[in-house]
């Protein structure tokens, strides 16, 4: 029997959620929805799923904090101590510094 481009539908709980989308983005998913004949919920857990995949700094990164989560809960239940709280990912501090520019790019056009 030969396998699809996209995988057959597993029946897990879901969650739902909100988000805002540009409207030309979401203009693209309900085409792409009326491409391959599924719904918005579909396309979006799967692409996530081929990010998730695909993303080998975020890979690490996830690696990383799970070694740092096992580490801490090692030294907690051998000192009874509170645990480390997980790190920042490591594109945080490059969007603080954007918000940061654009706050003051703002400020400087009102000022003006």
């Amino acid at each position: 029997m030969p396998a699809s481009f996209i995988p057959q539908r597993i029946k897990r709980a879901k969650q739902q959620i909100t988000v805002k989308l540009y409207q030309d983005q979401l203009a693209m998913l309900d085409s792409y929805g009326r491409f391959i004949d599924d719904s918005r919920d579909y396309i979006i857990s799967q692409a996530l799923e081929l990010v998730f995949k695909r993303d080998k700094e975020f890979a690490r990164w996830v690696e990383q904090q799970r070694n740092a989560n096992n580490n801490a809960e090692r030294m907690v239940s051998r000192t009874d101590s509170a645990g480390l709280a997980p790190q920042p990912g490591p594109q945080r501090e490059e969007r603080d510094k954007r918000h940061r520019a654009e706050t003051a790019g703002e400020m400087q056009r009102e000022s003006a």
